[in-house]
């Protein structure tokens, strides 16, 4: 029964996380359609009485644009938050450190195993239980998900893989439910960064359009990278992160 109700309420957590990541677009679309139907319920409620008729439609107005505002701030917020949260990362030293470490690691390919030393594990354990608390924060939707994976969900998904000999020996002596929700996190991103390249792929078969010209008396340059590149912006090699 108990491993009944945990696989109920990973799938439950799953289709959360993916409700989260869905496009604003289908999130838009799909909170308007719950809210046309709330409408509609209430309309036919208060025109069964006669009396209140007349108030119907102002109070069905007054409905939505409250819900519609409502929806705006807590958007807002959770954005306001989220950045937040990043920028007390990047501002804590002790995190920070641990952060840089991570990414030599990450760099030379070198596994996290159980076998770490006391200084190690000094930078190891603070950063993943942060990403923990950040990926409990997506989980619940206290966070705006989308833009946590933006800013960090790379860097909290190679953190993850590189430390999974580490997270299964802390499981093995802890317990199984260490670190689920950034094994969630990371999940998720592994499948949107899938789509993403599956799109691109299929975008990339297509028939391409003839190149823009250069403009007049400015010769070509093939080593620089167009506007949009993920070449532009990125730290040239050997600089500090």
């Amino acid at each position: 029964m108990s491993d009944a109700a945990e696989r109920l309420t990973a799938a439950l957590r799953r289709v959360q996380m993916r409700w989260r990541l869905a496009r604003r677009p289908i999130r838009l679309v799909v909170q308007a359609v719950a809210l046309a139907a709330l409408v509609m319920a209430g309309f036919t409620f208060l025109s069964t009485n006669s009396e209140i008729n007349e108030t119907a439609a102002s109070i069905l107005v007054a409905v939505v644009f409250g819900a519609m505002t409502v929806l705006q701030q807590r958007q807002s917020q959770r954005r306001q938050y989220t950045v937040g949260l990043i920028t007390a990362f990047q501002s804590a030293e002790t995190l920070s450190q641990a952060d840089v470490w991570m990414a030599r690691r990450i760099s030379a390919h070198q596994p996290v195993g159980a076998d770490l030393t006391d200084d190690d594990e000094q930078h190891v354990l603070p950063l993943l239980d942060y990403y923990e608390f950040l990926a409990v924060l997506a989980v619940r939707g206290l966070v705006d998900v989308p833009l946590l994976l933006n800013l960090r969900g790379g860097t909290m998904t190679r953190c993850f893989e590189l430390c999974r000999g580490y997270v299964q020996d802390r499981r093995a002596l802890a317990g199984g439910e260490i670190y689920q929700a950034l094994e969630l996190l990371a999940t998720e991103y592994r499948h949107r960064l899938r789509r993403a390249r599956s799109a691109a792929g299929q975008r990339s078969t297509e028939p391409a359009g003839p190149e823009p010209a250069a403009p007049v008396g400015v010769e070509a340059d093939p080593g620089t990278p167009l506007a949009g590149s993920p070449v532009v912006g990125t730290r040239p090699a050997g600089g500090s992160r």
